[in-house]
């Protein structure tokens, strides 16, 4: 591969990275969201939360970016396709966002609650500086292993005519009739973007059970 070729397929991974961190942003805010309220909220409200994630998981996320981006315009709603794409595949990527907060939160013992009461704290004051800290520690693995399934899904958005790093492949691979070398470069680009963080997960799973 020349120069031009090789700073093409980097400006697509730039891509790729800038919209994996986008979805992960907002699936992690919606995925607290969600764990806080099947954990503390209303009952009625815990079902629904519940309903989501189930729901959520169990719906292919290639069905969801087509469907929601060809089917919003007949409701009036045009988004652009990065927009689109970050929205549809936060809302999907906080169902499991949810269900990795809520078991960090539940798997810290009910001791640390009561040990945070005996000291004055209470309600919130008690969950923020007592119950999260430990909690966050306990997340970062799973945290992290989503993180890599967002980044190797944001390929999906090509089906719906947005551009990232296996589109430029593509189109690298079409104009130039080179498609074994152009899509091994386009794996070693997820491989230099994901390896990073599985290597982390896996370094603090380790640490965590130490």
């Amino acid at each position: 591969m020349n120069l031009s070729v090789l700073s093409y397929m980097a400006w697509g991974a730039g891509v790729t990275v800038m919209l994996a961190f986008a979805v992960i942003l907002l699936s992690s805010v919606l995925g607290m969201g969600l764990a806080l309220t099947r954990l503390y909220a209303w009952p009625p409200l815990r079902l629904l939360a519940a309903g989501y994630a189930l729901v959520s998981r169990g719906i292919p996320l290639l069905v969801l970016l087509i469907g929601c981006y060809f089917s919003l315009p007949y409701l009036g709603i045009t988004l652009p396709v990065y927009a689109a794409a970050i929205v549809v595949m936060g809302f999907y990527f906080a169902a499991y966002m949810g269900e990795v907060f809520r078991g960090a939160i539940m798997a810290v013992p009910r001791t640390q609650w009561d040990a945070g009461r005996s000291v004055g704290f209470r309600g919130l004051q008690n969950f923020s500086t007592v119950i999260l800290p430990q909690a966050r520690r306990l997340c970062v693995a799973p945290f992290l292993n989503t993180a890599l399934s967002v980044v190797k899904n944001t390929s999906l958005i090509s089906a719906i005519g947005g551009w990232e790093l296996v589109s430029a492949g593509r189109e690298i691979g079409e104009r130039t009739g080179e498609l074994m070398p152009t899509y091994l470069g386009v794996a070693a680009g997820y491989y230099l973007i994901c390896f990073p963080l599985a290597r982390l997960a896996t370094f603090v799973e380790r640490n965590s059970h130490a």
